[in-house]
């Protein structure tokens, strides 16, 4: 066997191990969904509370301090009854072949918790993950109500000081929560690693205390194969997800669940895609929280 298939073949068994435990995860969370939140806390993962259920942007944060969110699904609720009827096909996600984190210990998604509290970026752990987008959306995630400030930060590698620097004062509503490029005027160049984080900061002058978490950003561009999938997909997700380009694939999927809150099957493929990337906590949350 050449390299080169040996190549193929792993990824190709990559992909079938993350789907079958996105599988595993999805007939569980289905059940979860028809018989309420007992069966999600025989899963043996500990649940936040579900917060106000409406998303907010990080600007609108910072400004209002009160975060709106997208109206809660109600659990159990079902589409159309064809659609119903249809079977769930899970969307992998399959990374990219580049921009692995070659420094696992400083790269990647890294959480801390304090007290109850945790945080997490919406990213993959082991990888630089893509976007096609000038301004990307990059969504975090906050386990529970707190009253600590959250500062985000985003840094380009070529300069000294960061691209952005932004705080939210609290109290900051648990749930996922959106930072948007292009309400704060920011683009990224292509071709370029961001690093981007999220921290609890419980006091300012011992910043070492934070609760954070970090993730990685590379803008690339559309391919041919990609732009033409998209113009023949029903869900825009779902060919970003196969091309490996994750923000925008967590992006369209979570605008599709905004403009159909009620539906349960895009929501088991958020938790799919969320548990592919390692979020278990998040993937609880967001099916406990029906949003």
């Amino acid at each position: 066997m050449t390299s080169e298939t040996t190549r193929s073949h792993t990824a190709r068994s990559r992909t079938d191990t993350r789907a079958s435990a996105a599988g595993r995860l999805i007939g569980a969370l289905e059940h979860a969904l028809v018989i309420g939140a007992g069966a999600i806390l025989s899963l043996g993962l500990a649940l936040p509370a579900a917060a106000d259920p409406e998303m907010p942007t990080t600007s609108e944060a910072a400004a209002t301090q009160d975060a709106s969110r997208v109206p809660r699904a109600a659990a159990g609720a079902e589409g159309p009854a064809a659609e119903a009827a249809e079977p769930l096909e899970i969307i992998a996600y399959i990374p990219p072949s580049r921009g692995r984190a070659q420094n696992t210990a400083g790269a990647g998604t890294r959480t801390l918790s304090k007290g109850d509290v945790t945080v997490r970026v919406l990213a993959p752990r082991d990888h630089v993950a893509f976007t096609t987008r000038a301004q990307p959306t990059l969504y975090w995630y906050v386990s529970q109500d707190t009253d600590i400030r959250v500062d985000l930060t985003l840094v380009d590698p070529d300069e000294i000081d960061p691209l952005l620097e932004l705080t939210v004062p609290g109290p900051v509503r648990g749930g996922i929560h959106a930072l948007r490029l292009d309400e704060l005027g920011l683009e990224l160049s292509p071709d370029k690693v961001y690093r981007w984080h999220v921290a609890l900061v419980q006091d300012a002058r011992r910043r070492a205390n934070d609760t954070s978490a970090e993730g990685l950003i590379a803008r690339t561009p559309v391919t041919r194969d990609l732009e033409r999938n998209l113009g023949e997909s029903r869900y825009r997700y779902a060919p970003y997800a196969l091309s490996g380009i994750w923000y925008d694939a967590m992006d369209e999927l979570l605008l599709a669940i905004e403009k159909d809150p009620r539906n349960k099957r895009l929501r088991l493929q958020r938790s799919a895609l969320l548990e592919q990337a390692n979020l278990e906590e998040v993937a609880i949350y967001a099916v406990r929280a029906g949003r």
